[in-house]
């Protein structure tokens, strides 16, 4: 309970700290934020999502609102998971940043933009909609966190197969394959937060280094 506490804070810490370059007008220093998330993720995994991410951290506390309320669908087409999807959005996003500044001469704060977006996404589709198939930043921490050294693994012989991970995991990293019934965690997915190690009951989840 109080590494989740500690979590938490660190997450809100970043979103205060977000919050204040945007209304400065300072978002260059979040890019240095997110470049510096990608250099680590070949090492450390994806913490950049996990921990710092604003989008993800107001994602958390919608998606439970979401789905309380029933506004929430957890069952969506298979593409809008798609990695593919990202590199579609990263284009559109590209294009739309040059017409703005070609066409009218503004500087569209994009970042913010797919904030808001990212939040109206969640409140009417599950989470690795978003992590997976539209978010653009997710490109390249997702490339790089496919060799982490350091990731969220889960111990077989102590996996008892109960899946109450993969109902939290938020980036939908966690499947269960049906010959061995027990969890395997995608490292390229995974955000290395603590919401699965929270809910296993035989402790079979923990960050460490592969082996």
């Amino acid at each position: 309970m109080r590494n989740r506490k500690v979590n938490m804070a660190i997450r809100l810490l970043f979103l205060v700290v977000f919050g204040i370059l945007m209304i400065t007008g300072r978002f260059q220093i979040w890019l240095i934020l997110y470049i510096a998330g990608v250099l680590v993720s070949p090492i450390f995994g994806r913490i950049y999502c996990g921990y710092v991410c604003p989008m993800n951290t107001v994602m958390r506390p919608i998606q439970k609102f979401s789905r309380k309320i029933g506004l929430q669908r957890m069952n969506v087409p298979s593409w809008l998971e798609s990695p593919k999807l990202a590199y579609v959005v990263l284009a559109l996003t590209l294009i739309t940043l040059f017409l703005g500044k070609s066409m009218f001469n503004i500087q569209l704060p994009i970042l913010l933009i797919l904030f808001f977006l990212s939040i109206i996404v969640t409140f009417f589709v599950k989470s690795p909609v978003w992590h997976n198939g539209l978010c653009p930043y997710s490109i390249l921490l997702r490339l790089g966190a496919k060799f982490a050294r350091y990731s969220k693994q889960v111990d077989q012989s102590a996996c008892v197969g109960t899946r109450h991970c993969m109902k939290v995991c938020p980036s939908g990293a966690i499947s269960a394959p049906r010959e061995s019934g027990k969890a395997v965690i995608d490292t390229a997915l995974c955000h290395q937060c603590e919401a699965c190690s929270s809910v296993c009951p035989s402790t079979a989840i923990s960050y460490h280094r592969h082996r």
